[in-house]
């Protein structure tokens, strides 16, 4: 019982110092909010009175705010009282948010970040003022002056996104994505207007910007977060998928840089043929490095051409792959695959060509093994009739560059030399001659002299 009695005792002691605090936090308030409405009268009249400097306004708009702020978060204005409170923080914050963009359309100097503030503290009281005003109708009602209020905070969305720019502007990425967000998410934040809110530009595009300036900051995270929105801005798809990608190489990242242009490249190829060269260059050099196992060129070359076949590049890369491991059968028919994509095209029939005549050479450099003659005979004139296939092809090339005989003369003279056709042979070897080149030849059989092919000489 005694027990009961002291905690009984403590409660009543408690309860009446609650009390106590309360009633000063509320007397605190009060005068705090008769301080603001005070500043507020007397500027007001000043600007009504044109007497006011920009800088007095300035001052005194922020001196009032953080007083009647102050008043808000101690908890001692009454709830009867609040609406009153945000009406007057409202109006502090209007005269320097429209004296700022006054600045901002004559492209004259103001306090980029400070616009940024009172925005938020403009929207914020806005938000209060309309959910702490009981609305009344009639003549004496306020029915009409709270619908005004609702129309301010609803267009005050775009202005958001004015923010974003001038803090951009001003290389405070973090501010800047942080007002773009609030600009995207403005119905969320501001419920009040969720059907009057419209922002003049759409939700994709804001993004887009986002996006981007989240990448000037090196915020990558947030890039990550805002890549799917962003790329629906169709003006901007191309260049956000650029940064996007170049963003993995900057975090040191390959391997998430290869996977998403894999992932793209395989949802839509020939919307992004430039890229599926720059992967298949990547995988090339990887599989160079890791050795004759390793085969990511073809995995991924092949996963292209079974979602789109008739991918020039991605055929391409096959036909070079296969060249590069000697398959110079299967490499002949990429490479006429690519001639059929591109018939005008001086790479795929000169490739074409190449096979042959590697098959050719290889086929060569056997006969010196061979100890049967007759044999080995045959096997030269097997060589003989390969180079011979490999003419055409060439000279399909050189239809395509007549101008360039340094891209096709050398083939085409080793070609025709061993084929016995000597005038042709001479007639490249005067246009080799005339460009001043320079070749070492090799020779493999008595009979038969060759040198590097063209690619060879250029690497």
């Amino acid at each position: 019982m005694l027990s009961m009695a002291l905690l009984l005792s403590v409660g009543t002691i408690m309860g009446q110092v609650d009390k106590a605090a309360l009633k000063a936090l509320q007397k605190e308030a009060k005068a705090q909010m008769a301080e603001a409405q005070k500043i507020n009268e007397a500027i007001t009249a000043k600007i009504n009175e044109k007497t006011a400097s920009e800088e007095e306004i300035m001052t005194e708009c922020k001196k009032s705010q953080a007083i009647i702020r102050k008043a808000l978060k101690s908890g001692g204005v009454p709830e009867n009282k609040l609406g009153e409170a945000y009406k007057t923080y409202v109006e502090m914050t209007f005269f320097p948010h429209n004296m700022m963009l006054q600045h901002a359309v004559n492209k004259e100097p103001f306090d980029t970040a400070f616009f940024y503030t009172n925005l938020k503290n403009m929207t914020d009281a806005l938000q209060g003022e309309i959910k702490n005003t009981k609305v009344t109708k009639g003549e004496a009602g306020n029915e009409v002056y709270i619908k005004n209020r609702i129309a301010n905070l609803a267009q005050s969305g775009d202005y958001y996104i004015y923010a974003a720019q001038f803090n951009s502007d001003c290389g405070r990425y973090d501010k800047a994505l942080e007002s773009f967000e609030t600009a995207m998410n403005y119905t969320q934040k501001y419920p009040e207007v969720a059907d009057k809110a419209q922002l003049r530009i759409p939700a994709e595009q804001i993004a887009y910007y986002a996006f981007h300036t989240a990448h000037e900051g090196k915020m990558y995270d947030k890039m990550d977060g805002l890549y799917e929105k962003a790329i629906q801005f169709a003006e901007g798809a191309a260049g956000t998928k650029q940064v996007m990608a170049e963003s993995f190489r900057e975090r040191g990242d390959t391997v998430a840089w290869a996977n998403f242009v894999r992932d793209f490249t395989l949802k839509d190829p020939k919307a992004n043929e430039d890229f599926i060269q720059i992967l298949i260059s990547h995988f090339l050099k990887q599989d160079k490095q890791a050795g004759p196992s390793s085969n990511l060129t073809m995995q991924y070359v092949d996963e292209i051409l079974a979602k789109e076949p008739d991918i020039y590049i991605a055929q391409y890369g096959k036909a070079y792959k296969l060249f590069e491991q000697e398959k110079y059968d299967e490499a002949f028919e990429a490479y006429m695959k690519c001639t059929e994509l591109q018939s005008d095209n001086y790479e795929g029939w000169y490739q074409a060509g190449l096979c042959k005549y590697r098959k050719a050479l290889a086929l060569n450099a056997t006969v010196s093994t061979i100890k049967n003659q007759a044999e080995a005979k045959k096997t030269l004139e097997k060589t003989r009739s390969i180079f011979g296939e490999a003419i055409p092809f060439f000279e399909k090339a050189r239809e395509c560059v007549p101008d360039e005989p340094m891209k096709w003369a050398f083939e085409l003279r080793q070609c025709y030399s061993v084929t016995g056709q000597a005038a042709k042979a001479a007639e490249m070897d005067k246009l080799l001659h005339s460009y001043e080149v320079g070749i070492v030849p090799c020779i493999l059989v008595p009979s038969l002299s060759y040198g590097k092919s063209r690619q060879e000489r250029e690497a």
